[in-house]
């Protein structure tokens, strides 16, 4: 829920206008009755605080100059760091369930799609996906820190015009004072205490309006800035506890999707047909009756297939060795 601005320049002017228009407001009870008369005359009765902002001199304008640009844009902030704008509620959630179901790229077109501070700390984590989840949340602390930046960059205007506005109501105080000394120093002994307190009463109505505005403008900022700084927080929270998520997602698929390619792997391995085992195939009595021995005989002979059970007898070979022919020309004749 946004809270309304608090108008706390406007309740404080109301209240000094009250203290001036009271009667015997700057009545002191030293002075003699003539001088309490006399500034109770120029500060109090028959004055209005339009009369006594006039009597504290030009450096008045930039005073209220400073009042009202603080308060604008304290305003501008107010409206610009609601909370639904920047945090929109449930995004985060729905983030998660679209990069489990429909990837990455959905993720990002979702984020491109409605727009907000979360979604713009969301985008530039999801373009580093794939990468370990510490760069990741490096990315969203990195994405924060510019968005405290442009969250941040009105208030600094309403810290400008809290400095702003004491520094005028002292000027003007000066200037006031410059001026009493003067106006004593010319009347000489003509001169009275009365007059002279009259032109110092005046001389510090410039002061009191620059501390009226600073009050009530630094608690403004502060309440600005500490609202883009919880705002920040907030969406670091969010963005890093959905990135945890969608991490957490992803690896409990890919482990789903091993565990399936391994089960699938056991049960075909299970499913194939033993090796053949050729020994047993080899002392088979049957195999052996099959097989058919080739002789090679000559061509006017038959080929005969001696029985199975019928021994091979041993081939013994009688090789002679080769008449030598002493006189080859002898052995013609």
């Amino acid at each position: 829920m946004t809270r309304r601005p608090r108008t706390g320049s406007a309740a404080l002017a109301l209240l000094l206008l009250a203290l001036l228009q009271a009667p015997g407001t700057f009545a002191a009870e030293a002075p003699p009755a003539s001088a309490a008369a006399r500034l109770h005359t120029n500060l109090g009765e028959g004055k209005t605080l339009w009369d006594i902002f006039l009597d504290g001199g030009w450096c008045m304008w930039p005073i209220l100059g400073s009042s009202v640009v603080g308060m604008a844009f304290y305003l501008e902030r107010v409206i610009e760091l609601r909370h639904k704008r920047h945090v929109p509620p449930g995004f985060d959630k729905d983030i998660v369930h679209v990069v489990d179901t429909r990837g990455v790229d959905a993720g990002l077109a979702l984020c491109l799609e409605k727009q907000s501070s979360l979604s713009r700390v969301l985008y530039a984590a999801l373009l580093r996906y794939g990468t370990s989840r510490q760069e990741m949340e490096t990315a969203v602390r990195d994405e924060g820190t510019r968005l405290l930046y442009d969250l941040r960059r009105n208030s600094r205007v309403i810290g400008l015009m809290c400095l702003q506005a004491p520094l005028w109501g002292l000027l003007g105080t000066v200037l006031g004072l410059i001026d009493a000394f003067g106006q004593a120093a010319a009347a000489g002994a003509a001169g009275t205490t009365d007059q002279f307190a009259e032109s110092l009463s005046v001389a510090l109505v410039a002061a009191a309006f620059g501390l009226l505005v600073l009050i009530p403008l630094t608690a403004l900022y502060f309440h600005a800035k500490g609202k883009a700084d919880d705002i920040v927080r907030e969406i670091e929270e969010r963005a890093i506890d959905s990135i945890v998520t969608i991490d957490r997602k992803a690896r409990r698929s890919i482990r789903l999707i091993e565990d399936i390619e391994e089960n699938l792997e056991t049960k075909e391995m299970a499913a194939a047909k033993p090796a053949p085992d050729l020994d047993a195939e080899f002392d088979d009595p049957d195999l052996e009756k099959s097989i058919k021995t080739s002789v090679t005989t000559p061509a006017h002979m038959p080929v005969v297939t001696p029985p199975a059970n019928t021994p091979v007898p041993e081939v013994k070979a009688d090789v002679k060795a080769p008449r030598q022919i002493a006189n080859p020309d002898s052995e013609r004749k």
